[in-house]
């Protein structure tokens, strides 16, 4: 099976960056709670007004989901992502099954899963990205080559039918992620340093060239489903870029901001990233300008040498 989610996650939407200190700046929503993460050293600040706030969370072989009694370890998975509303989860067993991949669809809070078998050993299936009406979620497909994995395609899972439908995609980019467009209609994947979308069929919608790859935890659109987050091209200096998803025009360059990694959209003009902070690293709420305006969580070079990854969901 492949290296887990938490660094795989990591690896792909991430850039090795040049070391820097954040210094926060106060705002008046500082968070009112602090939230320390089982099994690590990783500390999240939420406040209850907070659009979105971890559900779920993956370092090393290990996955963790949050439930009414707070996060609980879930031995029989390595990765686990809660639907918007956090109503349900999809979780990715450890092992395969009678030959086949499954993804497990649960309740957070009791455990209780359904496991709906996804596809035939040797290939894989993992890193479940759920539309925003939390009715389908896709997964990318894996073939080993060599000592690679390589993407080949996609699985789509219906949540009602409690079935999957595999795509195996022609030409798919080696490297290629896929998550949904914000329209729920079509999957998005890199190629060739653009933007790809894909009917549901495998068919190709449209290409956003030269766009850098799609980055951001679960959903690389901004809530109003208008910017797409990307890195930017290697030909720019800034690091994290924001495309109108209709007209495919550059809408935004964020300066300053030089992020190990992004986890995603806050609201429509801030981003959650994860910076190097002193010897450490910490997860903070950055404007579409580049200002810092508030530390979400504080994260030791242990974890984060272990792959931490943390998954915000939309409330």
């Amino acid at each position: 099976m492949p290296v887990s989610p938490g660094i795989r996650r990591l690896l792909c939407c991430s850039v090795v960056a040049a070391s820097m200190v954040v210094t926060t700046t106060p705002v008046a929503y500082a968070a009112s709670a602090d939230v320390v993460l089982p099994g690590t050293r990783v500390t999240a600040r939420e406040n209850p007004a907070d659009p979105v706030r971890v559900t779920s969370y993956t370092f090393g072989t290990s996955a963790y989901v949050r439930g009414s009694k707070g996060f609980t370890k879930q031995a029989s998975y390595k990765e686990i992502t809660v639907a918007p509303k956090g109503a349900m989860a999809l979780a990715v067993p450890t092992s395969y099954r009678d030959g086949y991949d499954s993804v497990a669809l649960v309740d957070p809070a009791t455990g209780r899963g359904t496991r709906i078998r996804t596809v035939k050993k040797p290939l894989v299936a993992q890193y479940v990205h759920w539309t925003r009406d939390a009715k389908k979620a896709v997964m990318t497909v894996e073939r080993k080559n060599g000592t690679a994995w390589e993407t080949a395609g996609f699985v789509v899972v219906d949540v009602a039918a409690k079935t999957a439908r595999t795509v195996i995609v022609a030409g798919v980019d080696k490297a290629a992620r896929f998550r949904w467009s914000s329209d729920d209609t079509d999957v998005i994947a890199e190629y060739r340093g653009g933007t790809r979308f894909y009917r549901q069929s495998g068919q190709v919608r449209r290409t956003l060239a030269k766009t850098g790859r799609p980055a951001g935890g679960e959903d690389a659109f901004s809530p109003s489903g208008r910017g797409l987050m990307t890195w930017c091209p290697s030909t720019y200096t800034e690091h994290v870029c924001v495309w109108d998803r209709t007209s495919g025009k550059l809408a935004a360059k964020v300066p300053n901001l030089r992020p190990k990694t992004l986890w995603g959209w806050w609201d429509e003009k801030h981003v959650i990233a994860v910076v190097p902070n002193g010897s450490a690293y910490r997860a903070v709420l950055v404007d579409l300008k580049g200002k810092v305006v508030r530390a979400l969580a504080d994260i030791s070079t242990a974890d984060w040498n272990n792959r931490i990854y943390l998954s915000y969901t939309r409330r």
